[in-house]
Formats: structure tokens, C-alpha cells, sequence
């Protein structure tokens, strides 16, 4: 070792981390660790984390950044449980992790020894990382002063001890009472750490109800103060003031012990079932190329399967690749496409599919062996696609066909953006919305683009729910037989029973369509439409979301039904009719306003623009539409003709007028117009510098040739799929549940459960809440 390095000064070390992001945990580029075999290496000058193998030597050459910390996280072994009678899922231990860093200069190629060093060194590893930063703060709540925190009266202090505990000498996990200055342990957790709740029995015994953590208080004023009556975090803006009534002076302080949002992370984080189980059955894991899991950071299940569908398509594998990382010279948390291909290349390459051993808690020799992979963690990508959406950037669970929404809409944006393949686009189709009318026969038809085919499914009849809630009404009272009185609840049932159901009886709502109130131009009334819609063009995917959550007498309830599903289908009669023009209702104004009470108003002596914009304004309501011309009788532009709604651009019949004096036919006139932004001057500028009868003619050529290769790829087109996965939402309820992904890779379906990955038999294909079909082209 070696202290002498040339490069130790401000151009390769940032001296202070006091709001710095240190990427600590993680490469930036891959998914590399910290508590991988090497570690990883933290950059002292910006913090950008890479790994020792490829991206920091690659971000030192980039940066010139030179001197980084070497920081590799292992695990300490543990004591064995021993565990009496499991009937159960088992939970795999907390792993306790150690750290052992040193610092080297890439530049000179050797290890540092410089006590000029040692403080920042410190202050990096105390320093939460910087997904730490943003997830604790998506942890904490929202929480406010409680009228405890404005009505405490304190009491002089008795014993100043604030070392341990009064009551059983514990020293870690303390808690001061706010009121006398009491200091007792913590609660007891459910595996015996944590106190021995001599903090809440001296709240209960003195209805002393505020206390505040010993060990989380900083010098700017801050710490963790729980409301025992409220039971809940709150905050105390008079904890200066409230701690120097027992001589503690907070600006002295230092943060020595986890807050509570800390604590929660951490065991989200480390939570993990030590079995992969699907429907009762212990599925065995697969490992390697395209069978990546992602760890749940936080009820983030919903994300990580929607991103397993996204990243399997092999066009966004394509797209996405490497490639770009090679050339990319920005910091790579904050380049997009840096980590987009860094997701793809995670999940896709099988370098992060690494098989391991799980160890039991169990203490039985000879057991069979559970493997499991730690699967990849979606620190900066969960920050970056949720940016600016509080609802996703939050550690609760969201709803998967939302996030669906999100990341399709943050893929639009990026290719658009950097300008690549709109592959987004492969879910988008032209959509043929046909509303025809009950009573005469005409039709109004829209397209539109679209990108979601969203199915109903039928909602179980009354028999079902009755049965339903009989017999959850006799397992409660069953239940309640062995419970104290005192431990009894009401008997309440908001879940909907669980029933079977055909995709094909869900396509046949969907073709039933939609009854609608419309006004008719043709019956000149009030009439009932039948509201369809088609397919004018097939996607290369097709997403079919299925409407599970229904909203009953205002409160959300979840449709339970099993959807049986077949692996193909021919959506051939959602394809666009051919429908007889002359039951086409034109959409003019005759749609906002009767002839016959055009005609009442004009028969008063009003004028016929003023009486249209009257009705116009006022959807046909004579009375209303009389007594706003009489208010506006003054208002001369009430007279004005009305301006025609006219797709495309505008062209002066004035100026094809005056074009056509000097002996060029309308079409001409109409032509040089369209290409000159109708500016006159210019147009006659055009024509005598062009060849327009040859452009005229090329352009009506490439339209038709366009409009022929759109009809043609159209009729070609097949309306013929294969499932290709599906997401499922497992639970019963609106408000909880679970999210898994089924994916087929080669003609097997693949289950992704977070981090878990498995060949599955028997697919709950059933429980599907989106469904994604690849057309066989």
C-alpha cells in the first residue's frame, strides 16, 4: 500500500457528500452490486457508481475521474433457528451484511493508504445510498403535529439517564417521553428484537402519549417522535425547545440509529419467500438468458411484471441494446436510454440469472436444496419512468394497467425524443367506432387511433353472491366460536364470489356494444344509438385489458371471475363492415340544431345566422336560444356568417378566383395555393415556375398508390393471434393482492414472480387482468 498519488485534490475528490447522491448499491450501467463477488466502485469526485470489471474504469476514462472507494458488502453467518413445526411458508433470514472498502487510484493503477481520506471514506459509508434517499422519503408519511404535540405540558426531569433503558438496561432502541423525560425500550418485535415495550407501558400507566427515538435526532432539528394515543408518526415543531427542558442541546446531536422509514425499507427489502408456489404446487426455479427476476423494492410487483411483458416483445430488444451505452458520455443515471438498455440487457442477458442456494432457517442436515436468484433491482429506472407521478414514485401498490399506461406513454416520449423506431406503435391500430341509430337505420362512423381493446367480463348473478354469502357467513361463525368477546367483530362481506366465464362470452359484450341517447339528424329527434367498434387495422400486439374493477353503488369491487382462454384466436368478426352510403348521417350542423326550430326563430323577424348561433349555443332549446337574441339584439356580430368547420388547410375561394381570371383552371389555382400556405403572391410565383399539370399528376399518383398500399396491407392483414402473455392480479379485493407476469418462450409459459422465475404447467391464465396477443403474420 501507498498514500502518495498525485491525484489526491479537487479535481478527482469531492470533499463533503452534504447533499450528494452516491450511487453505492449499484452499478449505473448494469446491475452489478455491491454485494457481488468484486463489489463495486463509488467515483470520489461525482459518486456515479460502476463496476470494478467494465464501467468504472470506463467512467474514469470518460471523466477523468480518477480515484474511486472500493466498497464490497458480505454477509455474516448466523446462528441457526431451530424450528419446531412449520405449516407455513418459511421466511429466509435477514442477512446481516458487513462492508470492507479501500481506495484506489485508477489512474496510477495502485491502492491508497491516506489519512487525509479516512473522513470522507466514513462519511460515504454512513451516507444512505441514493436509492436509500428517494425510497425512505417515499416511506415516511405525510405526517403532521397531533393536538398531543400542541397541548404537552412537560414535567421537570426526575433521573437524567439517557444511556439505557429504567426498566431492563437495554441500551439500543430507546425512547424519551416527552412529558418527564422517561427513557424505555421499544416495542417487541414478532421475532423477539426490538424492546421490551417499556416505553409503551410507561405511556400507558401515565397517559404520557409523545415520545421521541434517542439516537435519531440531528442537529437541524429533526428526529422520530411517535404518538402513542394517535398511534402514528407525528411531528413536533417545538422539539428544540421540548428536548432542552432535559438538557439536550440538538444541535450537538448526531445520528446514530435507523429511523422507523429506514427500518420499514430495510425489511421490505431483505422480506423474501423461500419458495416459488403457484396454486398450492412448489414450482421448480430456471435460470439463464431471458429468465431474470426483478426483486420487489417495495410493492413494486405491479411494475416489475408489467416490465417483464415490455422487455420480452423482441422488438424492444432490438431496439435497445448496448449499443448505445458504448458511445454514451453523459452520467448514466441521467441518460434515458443509459438506463433503458441497462434493464434490457439485465433482464435479457442472463448475466443476473445467477443460480444459489437458499439457506433455511431450519436446522434439518440432509434437506433438499431450495435454489433461488436475487433477481435485478430497479433502483433508477422505477425513479426515471415515474417522474413527476407522486402516485408511482410512492412505495404503495398501484394498479398494473395504469403503470401499463405509463411506461407506454415514457417509451412514446423517449422515441420520439431521440428520434428512434416508434416501436410503441406495434400496440396501436385504427379503430372503426360505428354509431348506428335504433329507430331509422343511419350511421355515424369515427376512427380514431387506439392501443387498448378493453373486454367486460359479466358480473356473477345474484344466486351466486347469495350462496356466496352464505357460506362466508358460516365459516365467521365458526371462526368466532374460539374468540374472546371482546375480540369480536361485525360480520361484513365486500368481496364478490369467485364464478367461471368464457373469453368468448367477454368478446360477445363487447360486440353487443353500447346503447347511447344521441339526437338523430335524420328522425329530427331524440333517438337510441347502438355504439360498436371494429377493427380498420390489426396491431403486431394486441393489448386486451379486462375490465375486473367495477364500481358498486360507489365503492370498488373486484370481479372474480375464472376466464377460460384459449391459446388462439381469429378476431376476423371485429373486422370493419362495409356499410351502404346512403344511410351515412352527415355530421353538419343539422346535428346541433332542428330545421324546425331554425325555422320558429327565423319567422320572428331574427335573422338566420343569429338564430342558428342562438340554437347552436343553447343545444337546440328554443325558449333559451329566443331569450339570448333578444339580450343580444345590439351585438351586430351576432349576423356574421358562421365559419364552416373544414378539415385541413384553409384556401381563399377569393384568391382561386382571381387565379383563375388570368386563365388557370380552380384545380390549378387550388394546387399552388395548398403548396404556398395560401399566400397569393407566392402561389402565382409557383405556377409560373412549375410544371403543374406533371405535379398534379405525380401527387394524385402517390396518393392513390398510398391509399391503395393502405387498403391492400389492410385486406392482407390477418386477424389471427396467439396468446403471448398475460398479466394476473391475484387477490380478491380491490385494495390488496399481488401481481405475476406469464410469459411463453418457446412454446412453454414462464412465470415471473418478482425475483422468482419458473416453468408453470398450468398457467392461472384464468385470473388474467391483461392479456397481450402477437398476431401470426
Amino acid at each position: 500500500m501507498t498514500s502518495i498519488c498525485e491525484h489526491i485534490n479537487e479535481q478527482h475528490i469531492t470533499w463533503s457528500v452534504q447533499g450528494q447522491m452516491i450511487y453505492k448499491d449499484q452499478c449505473t450501467r448494469c446491475f452489478m452490486e455491491a454485494k457481488s463477488d468484486n463489489g463495486i466502485q463509488v467515483c470520489l469526485k461525482c459518486f456515479n457508481g460502476g463496476c470494478i470489471e467494465m464501467h468504472s474504469p470506463q467512467h474514469s476514462d470518460q471523466h477523468n475521474h480518477y480515484i474511486v472507494l472500493n466498497i464490497r458488502l458480505y454477509e455474516v453467518e448466523q446462528p441457526k433457528q431451530k424450528v419446531e413445526d412449520i405449516n407455513k411458508l418459511v421466511i429466509a433470514d435477514i442477512p446481516q451484511l458487513e462492508s470492507e472498502t479501500s481506495v484506489t487510484c485508477l489512474q496510477c493503477q495502485k491502492t491508497l493508504n491516506s489519512p487525509e481520506l479516512d473522513g470522507l471514506v466514513q462519511s460515504i459509508k454512513q451516507a444512505n445510498s441514493a436509492f436509500q434517499r428517494q425510497a425512505i422519503a417515499q416511506w415516511e408519511h405525510t405526517a403532521q403535529p397531533c393536538e398531543h404535540t400542541l397541548t404537552m405540558e412537560q414535567m421537570p426531569l426526575v433521573e437524567k439517564n439517557l444511556q439505557k433503558c429504567r426498566s431492563c438496561h437495554l441500551s439500543s432502541n430507546l425512547w424519551l417521553c416527552l412529558y418527564c423525560g422517561h427513557v424505555g425500550c421499544g416495542r417487541k418485535m414478532y421475532d423477539g428484537s426490538g424492546g421490551n415495550n417499556h416505553a409503551v407501558d410507561h405511556s400507558k400507566d401515565y397517559q404520557h402519549h409523545l415520545v421521541v427515538k434517542l439516537g435519531t435526532i440531528t442537529s437541524d432539528g429533526k428526529g422520530d417522535v411517535f404518538c402513542y394515543k394517535c398511534d402514528d408518526e407525528v411531528i413536533d415543531n417545538f422539539l428544540k425547545e421540548h428536548l432542552a427542558t432535559y438538557g439536550i442541546e440538538i444541535e450537538k446531536q448526531v445520528k446514530t440509529e435507523k429511523t422507523i422509514a429506514e427500518l420499514t425499507l430495510d425489511a421490505n427489502l431483505t422480506l423474501q419467500l423461500s419458495k416459488l408456489i403457484e396454486e398450492g404446487q412448489v414450482l421448480d426455479p430456471i435460470f439463464g438468458p431471458e429468465f431474470t427476476g426483478i426483486d420487489n423494492i417495495g410493492n413494486t410487483c405491479y411494475m416489475n411484471s408489467v416490465v417483464q411483458v415490455f422487455f420480452s416483445i423482441p422488438e424492444f430488444q432490438q431496439l435497445y441494446s448496448l449499443e448505445h451505452q458504448f458511445n454514451c458520455t453523459k452520467l448514466p443515471y441521467n441518460c434515458i436510454l443509459c438506463q433503458i438498455s441497462k434493464v434490457n440487457h439485465g433482464l435479457n442477458s442472463g448475466e443476473f440469472s445467477i443460480k444459489k442456494v437458499s439457506k433455511s432457517p431450519l436446522d434439518t442436515e440432509g434437506a433438499q436444496k431450495d435454489f433461488y436468484q436475487d433477481g435485478i433491482r430497479l433502483y433508477d429506472f422505477k425513479q426515471l419512468v415515474a417522474k413527476g407521478n407522486q402516485h408511482f414514485l410512492s412505495n404503495h401498490q398501484q394498479d398494473a394497467l395504469e403503470y401499463w399506461q405509463l411506461l407506454n406513454g415514457f417509451f412514446q416520449k423517449t422515441e420520439k425524443q431521440y428520434k428512434l423506431q416508434q416501436l410503441s406503435s406495434i400496440f396501436s391500430y385504427d379503430q372503426t367506432t360505428i354509431l348506428k341509430c335504433v329507430n331509422c337505420g343511419g350511421h355515424k362512423v369515427n376512427v380514431v387511433k387506439n392501443q387498448e381493446f378493453k373486454v367486460p367480463v359479466e358480473q356473477p348473478t345474484q344466486d351466486q353472491i347469495e350462496l356466496y354469502h352464505v357460506q362466508e357467513k358460516q365459516k365467521y361463525e365458526e371462526r368466532i366460536k374460539t374468540m374472546k368477546p371482546e375480540d369480536i367483530k361485525p360480520f361484513q362481506l365486500n368481496d364478490l364470489p369467485e364464478y367461471d366465464t368464457t373469453f368468448e362470452k367477454c368478446l360477445q359484450l363487447v360486440k353487443e356494444g353500447e346503447r347511447v341517447d344521441m339526437f338523430c339528424p335524420k328522425c329530427q329527434s331524440l333517438q337510441l344509438f347502438v355504439k360498436q367498434e371494429y377493427f380498420k387495422t390489426f396491431p403486431k400486439y394486441l393489448f386486451v385489458p379486462v375490465i375486473r374493477f367495477v364500481q358498486e353503488n360507489w365503492v370498488p369491487k373486484k370481479l372474480n371471475a375464472s376466464i377460460k382462454i384459449q391459446q388462439f384466436y381469429d378476431f376476423n368478426e371485429f373486422k370493419e363492415p362495409q356499410l351502404q352510403e346512403d344511410d351515412a348521417l352527415k355530421d353538419q350542423q343539422a346535428q346541433e340544431y332542428t330545421e324546425d326550430n331554425l325555422q320558429t326563430l327565423m319567422g320572428m323577424g331574427f335573422g338566420e345566422n343569429r338564430c342558428k348561433r342562438a340554437l347552436i349555443k343553447f343545444k337546440n332549446d328554443v325558449e333559451q336560444a329566443m331569450m339570448f337574441i333578444m339580450e343580444s339584439l345590439d351585438d351586430p356580430t351576432q349576423d356574421q356568417p358562421l365559419q364552416q368547420k373544414q378539415q385541413g388547410q384553409q384556401i381563399s375561394e377569393e384568391y382561386v378566383e382571381q387565379i383563375v381570371v388570368m386563365g388557370f383552371s380552380p384545380e390549378q389555382a387550388r394546387f399552388a395555393l395548398s403548396k404556398t400556405d395560401n399566400n397569393l403572391e407566392r402561389a402565382m410565383d409557383y405556377i409560373f415556375n412549375h410544371d403543374l399539370e406533371l405535379e398534379m399528376s405525380q401527387t394524385a399518383q402517390k396518393q392513390e398508390q398510398q391509399q391503395q398500399q393502405k387498403q391492400d396491407q389492410y385486406e392482407n392483414q390477418t386477424s389471427k393471434y396467439e396468446l403471448f402473455a398475460c398479466i394476473v392480479h391475484l387477490g380478491k379485493s380491490v385494495h390488496c393482492g399481488h401481481y405475476v407476469s406469464y410469459i411463453k418462450k418457446n412454446g412453454e409459459w414462464i412465470l415471473y414472480n418478482d425475483s422468482k422465475v419458473a416453468k408453470s404447467a398450468e398457467p392461472a391464465l384464468n385470473k388474467g387482468y391483461m392479456y397481450i396477443f402477437r398476431r401470426l403474420d
